[in-house]
């Protein structure tokens, strides 16, 4: 006596293509994640102004490599970086020398201004930070 193999229930075969189907959009799901989160970040672009009537300044920035001191004998100052990530603390700091005068700093991130500050008088400072 010789059976002949039966096919499945067309139930079951149904079942079958949504059980794959769900692990697929699964998979594709986890792929798409893991690559978002992984993407590196783009650069950011950074913009430091400063200006005013001060003579002599001490002008202190901080970059994705470390932090940077100018001395200057007149402003308008300007510097523009574009850097891999956002320095960790940001900070623009504007000393005024013994003669004083007025100085003001203002700081762009990505074209967008995230500190201003201003200061008057002999060995003040204006201080741009936490941007």
């Amino acid at each position: 006596m010789t059976t002949e193999p039966t096919e499945p229930e067309p139930e079951r075969r149904s079942g079958r293509w949504l059980v794959v189907a769900a692990c697929a959009v699964l998979v594709a799901g986890a792929v798409a994640l893991v690559l978002w989160v992984t993407a590196p970040d783009p650069p950011v672009h950074l913009v430091y102004d400063v200006t005013g009537t001060a003579e002599r300044v001490t002008v202190t920035y901080s970059t994705a490599g470390g932090t940077h001191r100018e001395e200057l004998a007149e402003l308008p100052w300007h510097q523009e970086l574009t850097v891999p990530e956002k320095p960790e603390p940001g900070v623009l700091t504007v000393t005024i020398g013994p003669q004083g005068g007025d100085v003001a700093c203002q700081v762009l991130v990505d074209g967008e201004e995230r500190r201003s500050a201003t200061a008057t008088g002999a060995r003040t400072s204006a201080l741009c930070d936490g941007f």
